[in-house]
């Protein structure tokens, strides 16, 4: 019982690093989300943050992906939270903003910078999807 015990600990010890990594790309997501859209409706007034903040947000989004990439192929990860949620939520955000744009007229612009932001996004979610993809042909071939 005492070796089941350590053996929980210990699993609980390696995902605790991809709980704070987790939990930075969500609060990240949040904070450029709201700015996307506070810059949208303001007319591009904080544009000149964008990139920065979209530059931390995809640096942090690609330091977790790859740690949960790694830790799948060193067979310590656990899938529970999966990429297609935050990856909906860029895609929900960028068809507001262009049905608004549409609907507002040309004085409101998407940002070139919020652009790029999803577009990367996209590329880190394919990247991980071809990942785990590979990684389940090699298994499969294992056995």
């Amino acid at each position: 019982m005492a070796k089941r015990k350590t053996t929980i600990k210990k699993n609980e010890k390696q995902q605790q690093p991809e709980r704070v990594w987790r939990w930075l790309v969500n609060f990240w997501m949040v904070i450029i989300m709201f700015a996307i859209v506070v810059d949208f409706f303001l007319r591009g007034k904080y544009e000149h943050i964008m990139m920065p903040i979209g530059m931390i947000y995809v640096s942090l989004l690609s330091v977790y992906v790859s740690t949960k990439e790694f830790e799948r192929w060193f067979g310590m990860y656990k899938g529970r939270h999966p990429g297609e949620i935050g990856v909906v939520l860029w895609t929900l955000l960028m068809m507001g903003l262009i049905i608004a744009k549409i609907t507002l007229g040309d004085h409101y612009e998407i940002s070139p910078d919020t652009v790029w932001t999803y577009i990367t996004v996209i590329t880190v979610f394919i990247a991980s999807k071809t990942s785990k993809l590979f990684f389940t042909k090699q298994t499969v071939k294992a056995k």
